[in-house]
Formats: structure tokens, sequence, C-alpha cells
């Protein structure tokens, strides 16, 4: 039994348990838990989605006709994965050289096959090029989210950020060691 138990405590905390945790249709796909996890994972894949200017991620995470708010940041709300697909595309991904995210504190709630939450993030952005050549753009804030469950998957069906406080400092060149995409 003291077996048993351990091992299903390290399966579930390596892999699930044995269970694909994204798109999972098997019993546990309505377990709260495993739908907080799955939830929680969402702003973290974004992250890393942002961060590498993976389009095909970022988008994979959002319900087809989502809302994106970035009004905080001076765009514009859209609309549905195309218009958030045209935003990175055309906006986000052009304004820095490179950037680093951290999100932390994901704050789930769940009901039924849908769900809101929170995060706090850390946004750190090299040669925004509104700000110049050798600038260091920092942001930190929250991201206020809901969520549905789409055909056995959870995906993001609304996004806001808010940032909480910013600053922009020079640096010299030659101190930025990493710049660029990322596996």
């Amino acid at each position: 039994m003291k077996r048993t138990f351990m091992s299903t405590c390290v399966a579930i905390l390596l892999g699930g348990g044995g269970h694909a945790i994204a798109g999972e249709t098997g019993d546990r796909a309505g377990d709260p838990l495993h739908s907080e996890m799955e939830i929680a994972r969402l702003p973290v894949s974004y992250a890393w989605a942002v961060d590498g200017k993976n389009i095909d991620e970022i988008m994979d995470l959002f319900a087809d006709d989502a809302v994106y708010d970035l009004s905080a940041y001076g765009y514009a709300n859209v609309v549905g994965t195309a218009a958030i697909r045209e935003l990175f595309i055309r906006s986000v991904f052009s304004a820095e050289q490179c950037s680093f995210s951290s999100i932390s504190n994901v704050r789930v709630r769940i009901q039924g096959s849908r769900a809101t939450g929170s995060d706090y993030f850390v946004h750190i952005g090299y040669n925004d090029r509104k700000l110049g050549e050798s600038t260091r753009h920092y942001v930190e804030g929250q991201h206020f989210y809901e969520f549905v469950r789409l055909a056995g998957k959870w995906k993001i069906s609304r996004m806001v950020g808010r940032p909480t406080f910013q600053s922009v400092e020079k640096f010299a060149p030659e101190t930025l060691m990493q710049c660029g995409r990322r596996s």
C-alpha cells in the first residue's frame, strides 16, 4: 500500500499519473484538481511562447473567439485568434529584440466548463523599438483571465494585462549575454 501511494504521488508530480495533461478526455478530465493544474499551465506556457516568439504555441492557448485586452499598454482590444495572431506578429513580437517573462501565484476558480483566474508577472524586454537601443524595459503586474473548456481542453477565452510598475534603464550593449530564440 505504501509503495503504491508513493509511486502514484511521484507519477502525478512528474507527469500527471500516466495520463496526458493537455487535451485529456479520460476519467481525470473532469477532476477539479486536474483541471486546475491544466489551467495553471496556460499562463506559464503563454510566457514561454511570448519570449520565444512562437505564434503557433500562443494561438494554441486561446479559444477561437477569445478577447485579448492589452489596452493598459496602448493597444486596442482584439477579438478572435486571427486578430490576436495579427497583433502579435505586427506589434508585440517586433516591439522588443527579446524578452524574459516570469509568471507566479497563478490562482484558478473553476465553475463547470468555465473558470476565472489571475497571476502575477514580471516581463523584461530588451531594445524596445520605442525606447531605443541598449534599453531594458521592466514591467510587473497582473494578468486576469477567463477560461473555457472546449473539446476536452482548457483554453484562454479572455486575457487582460494590468501593469502595476514599470521602469526603463540604459545598459552597456556588451552586458547583454543572450538575446534571441531559446528552446
